[in-house]
């Protein structure tokens, strides 16, 4: 097990170095968005600001979820290299995101991982909230990932409202659109980031 705190931007983050291998549904209970292409997006309570992760390496499937979690979803991903698992912001390079704790384990390139996540605390924080890094963060992320075949996708439990809400507007984050909201380009989403990490500071 290890942590990461990881700065959200415009309620996303992508889950390296993983790939989705079913991209039949855009969204998983209001949690997680899939891609064209299998880019996994982690649905965020704050607009912008730090998120509280930590990450599990099994190599079995793990017990049921505690109670505290408000919302669970699981689906297949590929490692696409050798590398252990982040959040970055969907607007960063992943060179920009903190380095891994020593501890953190490493997924093996190209095999196939069962990934379980769970999320609390997103209907804390208001629908266009900037949150200063260093503040304490209201959004808390558990990923287990195991190894394991393919199969199905499953929503295990979505009670908040942002996973309602996210959920019920599956269709804003459709195909490769996901990363900006289906808002248009993403150059001109990239200056508007920029504008409101500026407006934060």
């Amino acid at each position: 097990m290890y942590k990461q705190v990881a700065q959200t931007e415009n309620w996303r983050l992508d889950l390296l170095p993983l790939v989705a291998t079913d991209t039949s549904d855009t969204v998983l209970g209001g949690t997680v968005s899939i891609g064209d292409e299998g880019g996994i997006g982690l649905h965020t309570g704050a607009m912008y600001g730090p998120v509280d992760a930590v990450f599990e390496v099994l190599d079995h499937t793990p017990e049921g979820p505690a109670q505290e979690w408000e919302d669970i979803v699981e689906f297949s991903a590929r490692a696409a290299e050798a590398a252990p698992l982040k959040l970055i912001g969907i607007f960063s390079d992943s060179g920009e995101a903190d380095e891994p704790a020593p501890d953190a384990e490493m997924l093996e390139s190209g095999r196939d991982y069962r990934v379980r996540i769970h999320v609390r605390g997103r209907d804390e924080s208001g629908s266009d909230e900037l949150i200063e890094p260093d503040s304490p963060p209201n959004d808390h992320v558990l990923v287990q990932v195991w190894p394991s075949e393919a199969h199905e996708p499953e929503v295990i439990k979505m009670s908040s409202a942002k996973a309602g809400d996210d959920d019920g507007n599956s269709e804003t984050f459709s195909g490769s659109g996901y990363v900006t909201l289906g808002m248009g380009d993403p150059d001109r989403e990239d200056l508007i980031a920029q504008n409101l990490r500026n407006a934060g500071n």
